[in-house]
C-alpha cells in the first residue's frame, strides 16, 4: 500500500539537505575570505552609515532630504575575522528556525492528510485545537498542541520510540527545547533565559547536546552555531521527523523503509 506520508517526509528531507548544501559553502567563501585577511601585510577597513529621511517631513522640489541617523558600524583587520564568525552563527541560526518551521509544517501536513481521510480522528483533532467550524491547515496550530496531535496518530508506537531510542532522546522533551531555541534567535537575537532551558536536567543535556552557547551574566546565554554543529544539528531534525513517520507508518500498517 502506497505510504502517503512519505511524500511529507520526503519534502522536509530535501528543505533541510538544500539548508545544509548552501550553507556549506557560504561557510568555506566567509572562512576562506577572513583567513586571507588574517595574513601578514593584509589590510581591511569597512565602515557603514545608516541614513535614512522623514516621510512625512519637507521635501526639496519633490526629491527627500535625507538626514544621518547617528549610528555607524566600523569592521577593521583587527576584528574581522570574529565579526564573521558571528555573522555565520547568526545565518546558521536562521536557518535552524526555517528548519523548525519546516518541521511543523510536516507535522501539520501529516495531521491535516490523516483528518481528510478519517472522520473520527477528524472530530478528535478539532476538540485538541478548539475549531468549531471546518477543519483547514490554518486553523491547525504549532507548538505543543500541535505534538498532542501528532500523539493521537503515532499512538503506542510513538510513545514506545520515545522511550526506546539509540539516541535516548525522549521526543516530548526535546521538542520543548527545539521551540524555546527557535522562539529565542526570532525574537530575541539568539539570546534565551536560562530558566527556559533548565526546566529539567534532562532539558539541559540535550540542549547541550545539540547547541553551542556562551553564558550572558547569570540567567541569559546566547546560542552559537558553527557550521559543523549546524549540519549535525539539521541531521538530528531529520532523524526526529523519521522517527515521527516511522510511528505513524506502522500505527497505519504502511512501509515505512526507505529502499535502497
Amino acid at each position: 500500500m502506497n505510504n502517503e506520508y512519505k511524500k511529507f517526509l520526503d519534502e522536509y528531507f530535501l528543505t533541510l539537505l538544500d539548508f545544509t548544501h548552501t550553507s556549506r559553502r557560504l561557510n568555506e567563501v566567509l572562512t576562506l575570505d577572513f583567513k586571507k585577511y588574517c595574513q601578514v601585510g593584509a589590510t581591511y577597513d569597512s565602515n557603514s552609515a545608516l541614513i535614512i529621511s522623514d516621510w512625512t517631513g519637507e521635501t526639496e522640489n519633490g526629491w527627500v532630504l535625507p538626514f544621518h541617523s547617528g549610528l555607524f558600524r566600523n569592521t577593521t583587520k583587527e576584528n574581522y575575522q570574529n565579526e564573521m564568525i558571528s555573522v555565520l552563527s547568526r545565518e546558521f541560526c536562521f536557518l535552524y528556525s526555517q528548519a523548525y518551521e519546516s518541521l511543523e509544517k510536516f507535522f501539520k501536513d501529516c495531521v491535516f492528510y490523516k483528518a481528510k481521510n478519517n472522520l473520527l480522528f477528524s472530530e478528535q483533532i478539532k476538540k485538541i485545537f478548539k475549531i468549531d467550524g471546518e477543519l483547514t491547515r490554518d486553523n491547525i496550530k504549532g507548538g505543543e498542541i500541535l505534538y498532542k496531535a501528532i500523539k493521537k496518530i503515532g499512538k503506542e508506537t510513538l510513545q514506545t520510540l520515545s522511550k526506546e531510542n539509540n539516541t535516548r532522546i525522549k521526543f516530548g522533551e526535546l521538542l520543548k527545547i527545539l521551540s524555546e531555541v527557535r522562539h529565542s534567535i526570532i525574537h530575541s537575537k539568539s539570546v534565551i533565559n536560562k530558566s527556559k532551558i533548565h526546566v529539567t536536567q534532562y532539558h539541559v543535556k540535550i540542549f547541550e547536546f545539540l547547541f553551542s552557547h556562551s553564558d550572558i551574566g547569570s540567567e541569559k546565554l546566547i546560542i552559537q552555531l558553527d557550521f559543523k554543529r549546524f549540519e549535525y544539528l539539521l541531521k538530528k531534525l531529520a532523524e526526529f521527523a523519521f522517527q515521527i513517520f516511522k510511528a505513524i507508518s506502522i500505527e497505519e500498517n504502511l512501509n515505512w523503509k526507505y529502499e535502497k
